[in-house]
């Protein structure tokens, strides 16, 4: 399986530590990747967290499918990074890392991510992964700059 990679990037208006905590949170996810309809944290390694969660994939108009999913976080606060791994049924799996950085009175946040999946899942998954990764920073920055406002 060869992975497909793919970035994004977004400057939020709001400090590095409240981003970083938002996105080193499991719970936090709800309402942040439009995809998931429920979180539940578990017992994850040293320095990790763990969380399963349930999103509903739309598949041909008002037909979608659910999923479970089991994502593990790696924050490293000093590096301003928190790296994840999601691994979903089908073999589907995405690694990746938030990278943050301060810029002025912004953070900027760089979502790199590399989906593995088998070749004829791929065409399926990589759009919708992208759109919902696109949707997360969205909402991660609508919801960091009105508690701002």
């Amino acid at each position: 399986m060869r992975g497909v990679g793919f970035e994004h990037e977004i400057a939020i208006a709001a400090p590095l530590a409240r981003v970083f905590a938002e996105l080193a949170e499991p719970v936090r996810f709800l309402g942040l990747q439009p995809l998931l309809t429920s979180v539940r944290e578990i017992a994850a390694g040293e320095g990790a967290r763990a969380f399963e969660a349930m999103e509903r994939v739309r598949l041909l108009g008002p037909l979608s499918m659910l999923s479970w999913l089991r994502v593990e976080l790696r924050p490293d606060a000093a590096a301003g990074r928190i790296a994840f791994a999601t691994h979903a049924r089908l073999g589907v799996r995405l690694a990746g890392a938030f990278s943050l950085c301060s810029d002025g009175g912004y953070t900027r946040v760089r979502h790199s991510v590399e989906l593995h999946c088998s070749r004829w899942l791929r065409g399926f998954v990589l759009p919708r992964a992208m759109r919902a990764q696109e949707a997360l920073l969205a909402n991660l920055k609508k919801r960091l700059e009105s508690y701002a406002g």
